[in-house]
């Protein structure tokens, strides 16, 4: 099941990931200047048949701009005072007056060109005093009003260059969990080899995993036919 591949994925916390089978026919080549746009916008979580889901959202013009996403992106050092922090992806949602949680799992990739390795740098999510760590798991949480918009600060620790992804989930009282989405952080890479981090993993972590087999130990080992 595919919930089961995620989750064997980035939470492992074994010494390294495993890289990927066949890329998925047809996926075609993204626009990098879209790409550095905002193309992917920010979180938007909505539900549907009582389970919490995931979108995107443009905050600039308050819209959806896709209904059912899970792979987001985000920039460090913007900012250049604060070369490995960001405040992106946001977050934002249409269940008003609920508290809801958004989960850092633990685990977190770094692009190798062809899949993703283990990282030795860690993610750090910070939002309202509450923290949490790719190195162990945590959350941060918040009430969802009308118009949020909610920055929270996302830092890599022992920061090396790279394309990092992090995963996570969103939940809620009286909904189900929402599926893993994704976050593909960048630390000084190009927007071409961003690109391609991010079309990897929409072709091979969020479709049904087709062509992937169970390894020993509950690990799923992936590699990518050159």
């Amino acid at each position: 099941m595919r919930t089961n591949f995620v989750s064997g994925f980035l939470p492992s916390r074994t010494s390294s990931f495993f890289a990927l089978a066949a890329v998925v026919a047809g996926v075609s080549a993204l626009d990098s200047t879209a790409r550095a746009d905002g193309e992917l916008g920010d979180v938007w979580i909505s539900s549907v048949a009582g389970t919490l889901v995931t979108g995107g959202f443009d905050h600039t013009t308050g819209t959806v701009i896709n209904p059912s996403q899970r792979v987001f992106a985000a920039e460090f050092g913007i900012d250049p005072a604060f070369p490995f922090s960001t405040d992106e992806p946001g977050f934002t949602s249409d269940i008003l007056g609920s508290t809801m949680t958004v989960n850092l799992l633990s685990g977190l990739g770094r692009w190798n060109g062809a899949g993703f390795d283990a990282a030795s740098s860690s993610l750090f999510a910070s939002y309202g005093g509450q923290d949490a760590s790719s190195a162990s798991g945590g959350s941060f949480s918040f009430l969802v009003t009308a118009g949020l918009d909610l920055h929270p600060e996302f830092t890599l620790v022992d920061p090396l260059d790279g394309i990092y992804l992090a995963s996570f989930t969103a939940s809620t009282s009286g909904f189900a969990t929402s599926e893993t989405f994704y976050v593909l952080f960048n630390l000084n890479e190009s927007e071409i080899d961003h690109d391609e981090a991010i079309e990897w993993v929409e072709a091979n972590i969020v479709p049904a995993p087709g062509a992937l087999a169970l390894l020993g130990a509950g690990l799923l080992a992936i590699r990518r036919r050159r």
